[in-house]
């Protein structure tokens, strides 16, 4: 049944958690509390590279995309607040056997789906980024409607907008306690505090399986670190895309004047890490420079690492949970969660209201794990 407009609490403070709040209230709900403990945006958002996507392996995964690319192109129309969205696509490098198939097959998918991703040879790769070393690329996928905005940005203006429609956050409130009545939610507690609900949105990202478990739910998501590094500036003329190295699981894109350089460390497993490993910037450096000759001149300035929310297939958990009336889970979104926060957004505030969203997002069911069912992707790194 639709929730009243009093009884929804959003628990997690980042882009997702934002987006929610906004949609409900755009939805005529208007008495959404968001609970974070930290600051907002301190978990995953604020740790973000802020890339913006369609090219993925897996439809309902692009089918989000595709919801959420047009409100970022015209977020500045519909939040006031300028995200600084680069389009300047994403360009994947296939440099492995492996991966060849699985990259057409992706290639295939987003054609037929209106995505405008292009299979591009050496030299379609040169023309789009004449420094790149490409001896050892076998071919590329870009599309030119990818991009990277700034996700503080994003976030600002989810919760300026929400805050405006009567959205109310709560910055240092842990969730200590979820209280069920049966199979019923009744409300939340933080430290001696009760707060009466009859809907509790777990939106906590890397922590959302704490969460869950707090209201006697098993959700299948675990922390994992990556870092992100940026260097000085660089003798770069023109704009550049995100390049994705597939096998190595590098990426880069320009960060103010110089270089932002992400890349997943093997050797993490699960953990809530988010120090800084910095024996692992001459990995990284490495590659880079393999890749990209032209950072030889350049320092490494600054790094900061972050949390993935990995699911078991990639792709996140959304929608009610089966025997726990009340209980929605918009987590475990395995890297993507700032593409789609707009879409998702949208969709937990249908469910809430409605009972219904207008994307069918079975396939991101929470059951899907006990039956079996799971949904791959990828084009993860």
């Amino acid at each position: 049944m639709p929730a009243a407009a009093h009884d929804v609490v959003i628990i997690g403070g980042g882009v997702i958690g934002a987006s929610i709040a906004y949609h409900l209230t755009k939805r005529g709900v208007r008495d959404v509390v968001v609970l974070e403990r930290s600051s907002l945006g301190a978990g995953s958002t604020s740790k973000n590279a802020g890339g913006i996507r369609l090219q993925f392996s897996s439809e309902i995964n692009i089918r989000l995309s595709q919801l959420s690319l047009p409100r970022f192109e015209g977020f500045a129309d519909e939040f006031d607040v300028d995200i600084q969205f680069q389009q300047v696509g994403y360009l994947f490098l296939i440099t492995e056997e492996r991966d060849v198939k699985p990259f057409e097959a992706s290639v295939a998918l987003q054609q037929r789906l209106g995505v405008p991703a292009l299979r591009v040879d050496r030299d379609g790769i040169r023309a789009i980024f004449p420094e790149l070393v490409t001896d050892d690329v076998r071919f590329g996928t870009f599309c030119q409607k990818d991009g990277h905005a700034d996700p503080s940005s994003i976030l600002n203006g989810f919760v300026a907008k929400a805050r405006a429609g009567g959205a109310r956050f709560r910055e240092g409130a842990e969730v200590t306690a979820i209280d069920r009545e049966g199979g019923r939610i009744r409300g939340v507690r933080v430290g001696d505090e009760s707060i009466p609900c009859a809907r509790v949105v777990d939106a906590a990202g890397p922590w959302a399986a704490q969460v869950a478990a707090l209201a006697g739910i098993e959700l299948p998501i675990r922390p994992l670190r990556r870092h992100i590094f940026v260097t000085d500036a660089v003798d770069l003329d023109h704009p550049i895309p995100l390049t994705i190295e597939f096998a190595s699981s590098l990426y880069m894109h320009r960060e103010s004047a110089g270089v932002l350089l992400g890349m997943a460390d093997p050797k993490d497993g699960a953990a809530f890490d988010e120090t800084v490993n910095w024996d692992f910037v001459p990995t990284v450096v490495e590659r880079a420079l393999a890749r990209l000759p032209l950072l030889e001149h350049a320092a490494v300035r600054t790094g900061w690492a972050g949390l993935y929310e990995d699911t078991p297939d990639r792709h996140p958990i959304l929608g009610c949970v089966d025997g726990v009336d009340g209980f929605i889970v918009a987590a475990g979104f395995s890297g993507h969660g700032l593409m789609h926060a707009p879409a998702v957004g949208e969709l937990i505030a249908e469910l809430v209201t409605d009972g219904r969203t207008s994307l069918d997002i079975s396939p991101l069911a929470h059951r899907r794990f006990a039956e079996g069912d799971h949904v791959r992707e990828h084009n993860v790194i």
